[in-house]
């Protein structure tokens, strides 16, 4: 008999020791869920007088990509957050708490490694030691706030049963988003934002089929919008390689249930900025890259291109 697959859910947690799976502490809402297996054969080719490739298969090292997706909840986001931005400083003595997020600059650098869980009718799957190479964030006019994200884990291992529970916090609507260029309020008509980060399963003979690390490389930010062609300053902008700072920001709630996110880069510049004649108004495409710089840094110091602020009722040492 099939089995249903909205009955899948997605849960995470922090590990202690990486690639040793942990319970899910928190449950993900997620609309794109999509996990490969990496089980690479060895083939043995050994010629034995015959006209045959391959003669025998192996089980070589092991592995496992997960790609995933949903929209932007102000609690459950942190966890994303925190694995490509793990300088993280949590403020506040009770709700609403601050979680400012950006680039370790110190120690070995490296976000904590995460269990990713996947409870189906068939089984519980625990994707352990997940470093993510991307976390990227969409918005337009209809819809809500949404993320996407890829990440590289160990081979998957089986546990019990779990009992889920999903969070309160409502998501967010795209039309709460507010987009700045400059520091001056801009009306985009969508955009995108991706924090990449370059991930290498480290590999080598050690009696297991499992990485020895997966680690996680540098910090790089792109985005792109739409904007409304009403003057030449982001044409120009372009054209003059002038760096200016880029936000994106909601807020709902108020009180102890206030919660929200800001993304901010101290310093972008335009890659593209030519205008489109395709509708009844002038648009003005724009796509930027992120510049390191000592103003969207943590406390570890360094450089770092974006600072992510997230507003919940989630205590510190959450996340991290």
């Amino acid at each position: 008999m099939p089995k249903p697959s909205h009955l899948a859910v997605l849960g995470v947690a922090k590990e202690v020791t990486p690639g040793t799976p942990v319970a899910a502490t928190k449950w993900v809402p997620y609309k794109t869920l999509t996990p490969k297996d990496d089980v690479n054969l060895i083939q043995d080719q050994g010629q034995r007088g015959a006209p045959v490739d391959v003669f025998g298969l192996y089980g070589g090292q092991k592995g496992a990509e997960l790609d995933l997706g949903g929209d932007v909840f102000a609690d459950t986001i942190g966890w994303l957050l925190a694995s490509v931005l793990p300088d993280l400083v949590t403020t506040g003595a009770s709700a609403p708490f601050s979680h400012v997020f950006s680039t370790l600059c110190s120690g070995d650098t490296q976000p904590t490694p995460q269990t990713w869980t996947i409870f189906d009718p068939l089984n519980t799957w625990q994707y352990p030691g997940a470093q993510f190479s991307e976390l990227g964030f969409k918005w337009n006019a209809d819809g809500l706030f949404e993320w996407s994200a890829k990440a590289t884990t160990w081979a998957y291992a089986t546990t019990t049963t779990p009992t889920p529970s999903f969070t309160a916090v409502p998501p967010s609507p795209n039309w709460q988003i507010i987009g700045q260029i400059g520091g001056v309020a801009t009306f985009m008509q969508d955009g995108e934002l991706t924090i990449k980060r370059n991930v290498t399963a480290i590999r080598g003979s050690a009696g297991t089929q499992n990485p020895y690390r997966i680690w996680s490389g540098d910090v790089s930010v792109e985005g792109k919008a739409t904007l409304v062609m009403e003057s030449n300053a982001q044409r120009t902008a372009f054209q003059a390689a002038t760096v200016q700072s880029f936000d994106v920001a909601y807020t709902q709630g108020a009180a102890a249930a206030l919660n929200g996110l800001a993304l901010h880069c101290s310093q972008v510049a335009y890659t593209e900025g030519t205008p489109s004649y395709g509708k009844e108004y002038i648009e003005l495409p724009v796509s930027f890259t992120a510049i390191g710089n000592t103003s969207d840094i943590g406390a570890s110091g360094g450089y770092s291109p974006i600072k992510a602020t997230l507003q919940n009722a989630i205590a510190a040492n959450t996340y991290k």
